[in-house]
């Protein structure tokens, strides 16, 4: 039994291996001419589950959300499911919207247990003062400024037209389960309507990997994030690349039928290959990476409590279940901002 367990065990970690050798040379060749951030209103991903669980949900991949954390999570799902999530993140300033919807798909085998996914990410800043037209007028010598006051605009503020700034993702996903495990993947298409008249457009693809029970209760998940590199186009000319990226995750689940509950505890690693340095946690050369912690502790199947860190900020989330309804709360610490506090609402039918 023992042997059986090392050899599947290390065939599944080969194939791993290749794979993220694979992504490896294609990611090196194309880092030169990518943008730092770019398309980074992404990166909070959706769900208030997630957020109170600092961020790690690649291996747990259970809920409509996973559209976006891992696509290949969606096979299996026996019902469909739809969630909607509202953020507000540095006080007021940034909404944040996230809405995805997942069913089971009928054109394959049961025993593939395929599914469609399907997700929308918003995030919206209002009220962003327009002040291109504006120029900037010498007060220096002017009596009653000391030389050292500089130029200042010589406006009212209140006059001045102000604009909204949107920026959209679709994703749509199809997964199904394979003998090496749960594949899926997610076509992204981005739509920037900036301020100013700017306006962008661009498409990209996540590929996943999900194999649940690697060991008893053990599961692992691979996102494999912009793997062709996502290319985005401006109106004004310019051209930003997102780099692929790695989304590496486990996660652990201890149950207790006495009590009708459960202890999940999750770890997910995001690894870019953009030169992002001490802009992330971790960083050799090139490469860096942010961790995520989290772990929920779940009550007769209807009452959640989470609590995680997500690149090193500590968040804390409640959920509760009423039969086909259920409601989360997501609660994100910063040391330098206003907190992010999220909610979603999940049905399933």
């Amino acid at each position: 039994m023992r042997s059986t367990v090392i050899s599947f065990l290390s065939i599944t970690i080969s194939h791993l291996l290749c794979l993220l050798l694979f992504v490896g040379m294609l990611i090196l060749p194309q880092n030169a001419g990518a943008k730092k951030f770019a398309g980074d209103f992404m990166a909070m991903g959706g769900g208030a589950r997630a957020l109170g669980m600092g961020g790690a949900f690649a291996a747990v991949a259970n809920d409509a959300s996973t559209v976006f954390w891992n696509p290949s999570g969606i096979s299996g799902f026996t019902k469909r499911q739809a969630l909607f999530m509202h953020s507000e993140r540095f006080g007021q300033l940034v909404n944040y919207n996230f809405a995805s919807f997942v069913m089971p798909a009928r054109i394959l085998s049961s025993e593939k247990e395929a599914a469609f996914g399907f997700a929308l990410i918003h995030l919206g800043v209002d009220d962003i003062a327009i002040t291109n037209h504006l120029n900037w007028e010498e007060r220096n010598g002017i009596p009653g400024f000391q030389p050292n006051d500089g130029d200042i605009l010589n406006y009212d503020m209140s006059s001045i037209p102000k604009e909204n700034n949107n920026d959209l993702a679709l994703l749509s996903s199809f997964a199904l389960k394979t003998g090496y495990g749960r594949v899926g993947g997610a076509l992204k298409l981005l739509y920037s309507n900036a301020v100013a008249g700017y306006s962008s457009t661009g498409i990209g693809l996540d590929l996943g990997f999900l194999y649940k029970d690697l060991f008893p209760s053990f599961d692992i998940g691979v996102k494999l994030q912009d793997i062709t590199g996502t290319y985005i186009s401006w109106s004004s000319g310019t051209n930003e690349f997102i780099a692929p990226s790695i989304k590496l995750g486990t996660a652990y689940t201890l149950s207790s039928h006495s009590l009708n509950g459960s202890l999940l505890i999750a770890f997910d690693a995001d690894v870019f290959f953009e030169n992002r340095q001490n802009a992330s946690q971790l960083w050799i050369g090139r490469t860096s990476a942010d961790l995520h912690f989290g772990g929920e502790i779940r009550f007769q199947e209807r009452v959640m409590v989470r609590g995680g860190v997500d690149s090193g900020n500590p968040t804390a989330g409640a959920g509760v279940r009423f039969g086909f309804l259920g409601f989360d709360y997501a609660y994100l610490h910063h040391d330098d901002f206003e907190a992010t506090h999220r909610v979603s609402a999940l049905a399933e039918f």
